[in-house]
Order: structure tokens, then C-alpha cells, then sequence
């Protein structure tokens, strides 16, 4: 039972990164926690917002979860789905920081940051999710992408060769 506690905090988390990008950072109306540091890394592509508030909202939520979910389940198995959702909530955390500093480590993996760079660059209100394209096919918010064009003021340092789209990504990115 632990272990399918753990997996199903994990899904969570994939759950709850579609829906807090979708409906916290674009379709909500008006401020709130999420949206203004959102939308700064949309107007501005290498920002991520500071480590210590991701800190603090993740702590705070890993422990009102633990409490609810220990009223209703064992402790353990509570323990092993927080546990869960916060490892990939850090995974997430290092997949998006690094799809916009560092270049793929493999060429399966452009097709994620594909995915959430068309998200970026292209239709905002399409591709929400970073770490899977899952809930966007459930949610009708997929959109395939072949070639993602860049606004050659956001260019990421890995994406460029001199002043051109490396020729390792040139069928995937160009410039505008």
C-alpha cells in the first residue's frame, strides 16, 4: 500500500501542476499567490520565482496534507503520498528550470520542452503541463508541436550558436 500511495502522490502532483498553471496562472481573473510570479516568467523567460517562496508553499502544503490526509488514512501511507507529491513537485522544479538553462540531455526530451516552450512562445492558453503532456490531452488542451519559434530576446543560451538556433536543434526552434 505504500508504494501505490507514494505513485498516486506523484500523479498528483502532475494533476496539481496542470491545474495550478491552467487555471491559477492563466485563466483565473484578478491577483493571487501564483499568477504574479507566473506571469513574470512568461514576460520574462529566465526568471523563476525566488527559492524561499517555493519553499514555504510547498512546506505548507506537504504538512496541511499530511494532517488531513492522516485523519483518513494511516499515517504511513499518508507519509508515503506527501512524500510522493513533493519529490516530484522538486523534479518538476528541476525539469522546468532546466528546459530553460541547459540544453537536452537526449533528443526525447525536446519534445517536452517543445511542448512547453509552444506554451510560452506561441498560445498560452494551450500545452500547461511541464513535466507531462497527460492532463493536457484529458483537459483538451493539447497542441502538437513540430517547430516552436523563439522571440530572439528570450533565446536561451543552450538553444543558440553564435547569433543562429544550434544546428542540434534547428529542425525544432527557429527564431523571429
Amino acid at each position: 500500500m505504500l508504494i501505490i500511495s507514494f505513485f498516486s502522490g506523484v500523479v498528483a502532483w502532475t494533476f496539481m501542476e496542470y491545474m495550478l498553471h491552467r487555471f491559477l496562472g492563466h485563466e483565473h481573473k484578478g491577483k493571487n499567490f501564483f499568477k504574479d510570479e507566473h506571469q513574470m516568467h512568461h514576460r520574462k523567460v529566465h526568471y523563476f520565482a525566488p527559492a524561499g517562496k517555493k519553499i514555504i508553499a510547498a512546506t505548507t502544503v506537504a504538512v496541511l496534507l499530511f494532517v488531513f490526509l492522516s485523519l483518513v488514512i494511516a499515517w504511513s501511507n499518508a507519509l508515503a503520498f506527501v512524500v510522493g507529491l513533493i519529490g516530484m513537485y522538486g523534479l518538476y522544479e528541476y525539469v522546468h528550470t532546466r528546459y530553460h538553462r541547459r540544453g537536452p540531455v537526449a533528443n526525447i526530451f525536446i519534445v517536452l520542452r517543445k511542448h512547453h516552450f509552444y506554451h510560452h512562445f506561441h498560445q498560452p492558453k494551450l500545452n500547461h503541463g511541464v513535466t507531462t503532456r497527460f492532463w493536457d490531452r484529458v483537459f483538451g488542451t493539447f497542441h502538437r508541436v513540430e517547430t516552436v519559434t523563439v522571440p530572439r530576446k528570450m533565446t536561451m543560451d543552450w538553444l543558440m550558436s553564435g547569433e543562429d538556433i544550434a544546428p542540434a536543434y534547428a529542425a525544432h526552434f527557429q527564431l523571429r
